[in-house]
Parts: C-alpha cells; structure tokens; sequence
C-alpha cells in the first residue's frame, strides 16, 4: 500500500509542478494566470484539448511502441471523421452517433491499412505516408472537397461538452488499460517489444497482432477526430500528407507517457502526461508566444527528454564500472598479482 501510494504521487506531481512551474512563469512574465479560475473557458479548453490529445496519443502506443510509426494516423483520423459522419448525418443521425460512427469508420480504415501492411511487407513509415495520400484523395473525392461541416447542426453540442469529454477519456483509459494490461493482446504487445523475433518464435502471430494495433489505432484516431470537429464545427480535407500533423506532434505525450508509466501503467501515464503538456501548452499561450516560438520551445523541451532517456543510466553505469574495477582491483592484490594503475 505504502508503494502505490508512493507511486501515486509520483504521478500525480508531474502535472501539479507543470501547473505551479507555468503559474509562476506567467504571473511574473505576464502578471496573468495560466487558468483563469473566474471563468470556465479555461477549464473547458484544457479538458478538450487534453481529451482529443490524449486519444491520438494512446493510438499512437499501439503501433510506435512496437517500432512502428504509423504516418496514415492523420489520414485515418480525416477520412474515418469524415466520412463516417457524413454518413450518420445523411441518415439524420447526429449527437452520440457521429462519434459512433466516426469510431467505426476509423477502425474500418485502421484495418485496412493493416491489412495492406500485412500483404505489402514493406517499412510502416513509407506505408503509412502512401496510405495516407490514398486516404485524403478518398475523403476529398467522396465529400466534394468539402470535407465536414457541422454548422447549424443539431443534437452536436454535446460532443463538445467539457464533461462528456471526460466521460469518453475515462472510457478510453478504461478500454486501452485493459488491452495492454489484462488480455492475450497485451501480453503479446510487451514480448513483441521485447524482440520481435524471439515473439514469433514463441509462437506469437507478430502480423496478426500488428492488425489488431492499426485497427485500434484507427478507432482512437476517429474517435478523436469527431471530439475535434464538434467544437470547431468543421473539419477541412487536406492533401500532401499535411493530416499527419496533429498525429505526429503528439508523440512527445506517448514517451513521456511512457515514463511515467514506470510508478502507474502506460494507460494512466499516457493521460497524465498528456495533461501535463497542456498545460505547459497553456502556459505558453498565456505569456502570448507566436505558434512557431511554442512550437521551438515544446520541441527543444522534447529533444532534452529524449536526451535524458538516452542517458538516464550513463552514471549508474559508469558507477558499476568503477565498482567492478576496484573490485577486480582488489582480488588481483589477495593473489599476489600486481595491480595495473
């Protein structure tokens, strides 16, 4: 009990020192709040944005923590929204059922592009960045280069309600915690991590299981692509790939998140960071940075992460060595044997 508590707050103290980090900033910088507690706005974008950046992130750990990067992502999450609800909306169907078919239409895609990754054998990224033309080319024929609009449409504004959001995060968090932690699929997902090779010798179908992760993906990816139109009310086709963005820059959450899966689970540290660069995010906001400053600043913070996790173990491995030394050292000096300087 003592450790989960301990490990609880280990988690948890992440987005509270963000949060007191960027208030700090922002009050003596801009003499402004990083949320602004006299209205809820602030709330409310955190918790939207915080929900759709956390299902992209959680589709991207099925598929980048096996060494696969999955570049269609943006373009599952365009055509699988897309086409998805504008097929609900041409059955007038809205509120609930847009998410429900933007998830099924996502997962339909994301079985597709397994499917072709199976059959093709060749490099997920350059798969990825050829399924995702495809897949914008298909949402721009079968919309009429309209893509989504959801203007004036009724029964929507649910979709973007803080607490529905909430309510679709803690489902996901749910669904994905069981998937890796308590099912056959999960168990695979860690010995495919390991070493694919030794995984299929085990008797582990690697390519079936890697179908199962595009098909989840593409399920998180609609999912988060719907939550995203609801509140700007529109979702514009794209071309040139330019869909993998919004996937792409969240791949700082899923490391991270995969560290501090090491005191919670991957579930659960996914979430937490995702909260956590938020509001680091808002906080830059707040000291108004231009997009292309935040941008560098997230990105040189991303890069010292990755530096850390390179390294994180360099003195504790230098310290062994050293340990051994004295101790080889030592033995060569009981056995009469002289010792090297």
């Amino acid at each position: 009990m003592n450790r989960r508590i301990k490990n609880t707050l280990i988690t948890l103290a992440f987005p509270v020192l963000m949060f007191l980090i960027m208030e700090a900033v922002c009050l003596i910088a801009a003499g402004r709040h990083v949320i602004d507690f006299s209205t809820n706005l602030d709330l409310v974008n955190l918790v939207r944005n915080t929900g759709i950046a956390c299902a992209i992130t959680y589709a991207l750990s099925f598929n980048l923590t096996s060494g696969r990067l999955d570049l269609s992502l943006g373009a599952q999450r365009l055509a699988g929204t897309v086409i998805g609800s504008n097929i609900a909306l041409a059955l007038g169907l809205s509120g609930v059922w847009l998410l429900l078919f933007s998830l099924t239409f996502g997962l339909v895609f994301g079985l597709v592009v397994g499917l072709v990754f199976v059959w093709a054998r060749v490099p997920p990224m350059v798969l990825g960045i050829g399924m995702g033309l495809i897949l914008e080319s298909v949402v721009y024929v079968t919309s009429g280069g309209v893509g989504l609009n959801l203007f004036g449409v009724q029964g929507i504004t649910i979709l973007s309600e803080a607490y529905f959001t909430i309510l679709v995060v803690a489902i996901l968090l749910v669904v994905v915690l069981y998937l890796v932690a308590y099912t056959k699929f999960g168990y695979q997902m860690r010995a495919i991590q390991g070493s694919q090779r030794i995984a299929q010798n085990s008797g582990i179908n690697i390519f079936r299981h890697a179908v199962l992760c595009y098909t989840f993906a593409g399920g998180l990816v609609g999912v988060a692509g719907i939550l995203d139109a609801a509140y700007k009310t529109q979702m514009a086709v794209t071309s040139g790939n330019a869909s993998s963005g919004p996937v792409v820059s969240n791949t700082f959450p899923m490391f991270l998140g995969i560290f501090l899966g090491r005191w919670s689970n991957q579930a659960v540290g996914i979430l937490v960071a995702t909260l956590t660069l938020r509001i680091f995010a808002m906080g830059l906001a707040k000291l108004q940075l231009s997009e292309a400053m935040s941008n560098v600043v997230n990105m040189f913070l991303y890069l010292a992460f990755l530096v850390y996790l390179a390294n994180e173990n360099y003195f504790k491995k230098r310290k062994a060595w050293a340990d051994r030394l004295v101790e080889v050292q030592e033995k060569k000096s009981k056995l009469g044997i002289p010792v090297e300087a």
